[in-house]
């Protein structure tokens, strides 16, 4: 066996034709400044992989990275924020408690009031390459924001908006409660959604495909600006709450007790990403390309997705471990799962049901280089999509895999 081991170990140090890049999801929450404790983290903006500032929903802070969140500055307002848009690396605006509306033109080293939208601000929009952003929040709150100050909107309600979205000047939705609000340029309309919906968040692409999410997994799409909204099929039933596209195909959408959705058809299909990694309410996402993203949420839950050697900022041709795809797959009953250690680690391998809930571990140990399996007996399950997840010390990775009987 210390043979096997010793040509499988040096086979992985000679040479890395062998594996394909990894990438996945890792907790980067621990890198938090200090002062943040473990409040909760509400909203976030990059403008690159790797410069971005990140919400406190419960302290006067922003905090601000270059580095991928790795370092942090921290920023301070007069109260706690819950939504931010940056238009670039100087110039943004911030808003959240007590209807406060801040602005940078310095990157956030000093953020000045604004002014007041009269009750907390929930949301922030800016269209691309636009001066004129819109905010929405509590009580039907909406607001136009420049430079020069905010100037209200007349939503004709009074529940609480959420989310804003503004894919181009002078054109967006909102939404709150059950109901999609939609600015035509001169008013805003309710549209026609779903009876019985409640939404959380709201992103729309472009001037006619978006999708808003909400209670109980619920996931809308529209084609035809808001026109028609039809139900997505949801593989969660835990509320959404934040929804983002980096173009027509690929998106994210995240909710409470930690889930993650993924989809890049549009929503035909959405699959779950990053199981088990938090019980936490997720709050907020984004992306910057589609092996480059952010989401975040309560109890300082910070999570990045990207190239697991580049989080722990390790020369980008070296790989610390492989989780292989279980075999057989799909399985009846049993099935095996193989991971690779380049180097001395402890490893935590477990298994998850689809709505995220902690189905088994089947290793928490101390574990040197080389090649290992570990059978897993599904016999007392029921057939359907199971995740596992290794943890080591250098990072974490999932799969998914499919039990049949």
């Amino acid at each position: 066996m210390k043979t096997k081991l010793t040509i499988i170990l040096l086979c992985i140090l000679c040479s890395t034709s062998g594996f394909t890049q990894q990438y996945g999801w890792v907790d980067i929450g621990g890198k938090l400044p200090s002062s943040s404790g473990t409040a909760s983290l509400s909203d976030l903006y990059f403008v690159s992989d790797t410069e971005g500032w990140i919400c406190s929903g419960a302290l006067g802070e922003i905090y601000h990275t270059t580095n991928g969140g790795s370092t942090y500055s921290t920023q301070t307002t007069q109260y706690y924020t819950n939504a931010i848009h940056m238009l670039n690396s100087n110039e943004g605006y911030a808003g959240g408690f007590n209807g406060r509306v801040y602005s940078t033109t310095d990157g956030g080293v000093v953020w000045n009031v604004l002014g007041s939208i009269g009750s907390t601000l929930l949301s922030i929009s800016f269209p691309t390459s636009s001066a004129t952003g819109y905010c929405s929040g509590y009580t039907g709150k909406i607001y136009s924001i420049t430079s020069k100050g905010v100037s209200s909107m007349s939503s004709g309600v009074t529940t609480n908006l959420a989310s804003i979205s503004f894919p181009s000047s002078g054109l967006g939705w909102t939404c709150g409660g059950g109901i999609i609000l939609h600015y035509d340029g001169s008013s805003w309309y309710e549209e026609d959604s779903p009876v019985g919906s409640s939404y959380n968040g709201i992103y729309m692409i472009n001037n006619k495909i978006g999708w808003a999410v909400g209670a109980s997994g619920l996931i809308v799409n529209s084609s035809d600006g808001g026109s028609t909204w039809a139900k997505q099929t949801s593989p969660t039933s835990y509320a959404l709450n934040d929804v983002f596209f980096l173009n027509v195909s690929e998106g994210w959408a995240v909710g409470n007790s930690g889930v993650i959705l993924h989809t890049t058809n549009g929503g035909k299909i959405w699959t779950i990403e990053g199981a088990g990694l938090t019980t936490n309410m997720l709050r907020a996402v984004q992306f910057t390309s589609s092996k480059n993203g952010y989401v975040l949420g309560n109890n300082g839950t910070l999570l990045k997705f990207g190239l697991l050697t580049d989080v722990e900022e390790l020369p980008t041709h070296t790989t610390k471990f492989t989780l292989e795809q279980n075999y057989p797959n799909p399985f009846k009953e049993t099935t095996t799962i193989d991971f690779v250690l380049e180097k001395p680690s402890q490893v935590v391998l477990e298994v998850f049901s689809i709505g995220g809930e902690k189905i088994c571990q089947l290793a928490n140990e101390k574990k040197s280089p080389g090649k290992y399996s570990v059978p897993f007996n599904a016999k007392d399950l029921p057939a359907g999509i199971y995740y596992y997840r290794l943890q080591t010390e250098t990072g974490t990775s999932a799969r998914k895999m499919t039990l049949i009987k």
